[in-house]
């Protein structure tokens, strides 16, 4: 396994952590109309936001995942501090569009991190955000399986998860992902920067407030 795949150590674990996981569709439809370079040009706009806050590069954990072929779920990144990113940059290449087992890997890998920062103290609860812009091709049981365990984690408090569609994406299949049918989302390619800035201003409001506090976050409102 490649040394990126890995988590790396927490920086200051004396104070409170927040998980990011992006779950990315990297099937060969994301790579038509520039949806793959404004994907890429977002999440490393994104890291540099974040890095740019003193605060928030090193208690903000980013972990990075792919999806596509059945069986053939890929870490890009493993969960490591904002000012431990590299440049981030993704080819879509997969012919199909299986998300299961990357979901199972990033929600496997997002609990092994809550658990350091539980040994360590508190953290704030973690986001997972997936973007796709076609049909996923597993089967409708395992879909509602891996949403069951979504759901399960939103209901305890321990999880926010985003869906957010492009093109050709089926809403239905999203919102089996959550019980919260306003976190998916449709957007334009060209919105992925809008949103994951404004994921970014989010984190800033919660992880300034206490743990556990009710938080307040901005109207997420894209432009035309």
């Amino acid at each position: 396994m490649n040394e990126k795949m890995y988590d790396r150590p927490m920086r200051t674990p004396s104070i409170a952590h927040v998980a990011l996981a992006l779950v990315l569709d990297v099937s060969y439809s994301m790579s038509s109309n520039a949806k793959m370079e404004s994907l890429n040009s977002a999440v490393n706009g994104l890291i540099s936001q974040m890095k740019s806050d003193s605060r928030l590069k090193d208690i903000v954990d980013l972990g990075i995942f792919m999806f596509g072929e059945m069986g053939n779920h890929s870490i890009y990144q493993g969960f490591r501090a904002m000012t431990d990113c590299d440049h981030v940059e993704i080819i879509a290449n997969h012919r199909s569009t299986y998300v299961v087992d990357a979901l199972e890997k990033a929600l496997e890998m997002l609990k092994t991190r809550c658990r350091i920062y539980d040994q360590g103290g508190e953290s704030y609860k973690p986001w997972v955000v997936l973007i796709t812009d076609g049909e996923f091709h597993d089967d409708d049981s395992k879909l509602i399986g891996i949403g069951n365990k979504i759901k399960q984690r939103e209901n305890e408090n321990k999880l926010q998860f985003f869906g957010l569609g492009v093109d050709q994406f089926k809403r239905e299949q999203l919102e089996i992902l959550t019980n919260n049918p306003t976190h998916v989302i449709e957007v334009k390619a060209a919105n992925f920067s809008e949103f994951l800035s404004w994921v970014g201003r989010s984190f800033a409001i919660i992880s300034s407030k206490e743990i556990g506090a009710t938080v307040n976050l901005e109207p997420l409102v894209f432009t035309v």
